[in-house]
């Protein structure tokens, strides 16, 4: 039998603005601090690489211009605090940094570092390789399974399919309806009203998916109540959902270590 094209490669794929963000944000008025946080950032990437030994990296950055999900959604993430400016105007000297690392950096206009991230990490687990995503981002687990890895940099731990059982109660593969019903309020995105985390994880353990809760014709009074905002849980479920195939302009090979 042939063995996967990628298989044995290991990708390390940073949410660079939340390692970054995070950071500066510890340092009071990282403004003041720019110099102690771009050598920060770039002593923690450098842990990362000898935490993963990874064979592939890339830092991915947001572009911070409005998105696919903005034109459906124009309130999405209108709650969110705007990125400092100090940031925005030293992106270039946190590349070298990384750079020093041998890492590459990937920012595409009009797509979040999560869009590019599923679509690097589930393209490389398709190929028989294992990516590893260095994030807080909950978005991210959506992600998980026997290739896609999910680990908290700042603490240290990886999150798995358990710790989602217990912190969502369901399963992986339902987040993404879990999060369409009962909202995200991290990316001001509301959900159907009066459906919370709790009713959202018992309607997928009753009926096992959004889909079915919505094709179903019984009078539970918090699955009519889904029903009755079909459009509403549907386009919120497109808003929660990462994008897979984002055209990023890349090969693996440009992310070599």
């Amino acid at each position: 039998m042939t063995a996967p094209p990628l298989a044995g490669s290991r990708l390390l794929l940073v949410d660079a603005f939340n390692l970054v963000r995070r950071i500066y944000e510890a340092r009071g008025d990282g403004a003041e601090h720019m110099d102690e946080v771009i050598e920060a950032s770039r002593r923690s990437l450098e842990r990362a690489l000898g935490n993963h030994s990874p064979t592939h990296a890339c830092a991915v950055f947001d572009s911070h211009d409005k998105t696919w999900r903005h034109l459906l959604y124009p309130d999405y993430k209108a709650n969110r605090k705007p990125t400092p400016p100090a940031l925005l105007a030293n992106l270039q000297k946190f590349r070298t940094a990384f750079k020093e690392q041998l890492v590459e950096s990937l920012k595409v206009d009009n797509y979040e570092a999560d869009d590019q991230i599923a679509t690097l990490a589930r393209g490389i687990a398709d190929a028989g390789g294992e990516a590893i995503i260095l994030s807080t981002d909950r978005a991210f687990l959506q992600l998980l399974s026997s290739r896609i890895r999910v680990f908290n940099h700042f603490e240290g731990t990886e999150i798995n399919a358990t710790d989602i059982r217990a912190k969502f109660g369901c399963e992986v593969s339902q987040l993404t309806d879990l999060w369409a019903m009962a909202g995200d309020a991290s990316n001001n995105i509301k959900g159907v009203p009066r459906i919370g985390k709790k009713t959202a994880a018992n309607l997928l353990a009753e009926y096992g998916s959004l889909e079915e809760v919505l094709r179903g014709d019984d009078d539970n009074a918090s699955a009519v109540r889904v029903r009755e905002n079909g459009d509403l849980v549907q386009r919120c479920k497109q808003l929660v959902t990462l994008k897979t195939d984002v055209a990023l302009g890349i090969n693996l090979k440009s992310l070599r270590l």
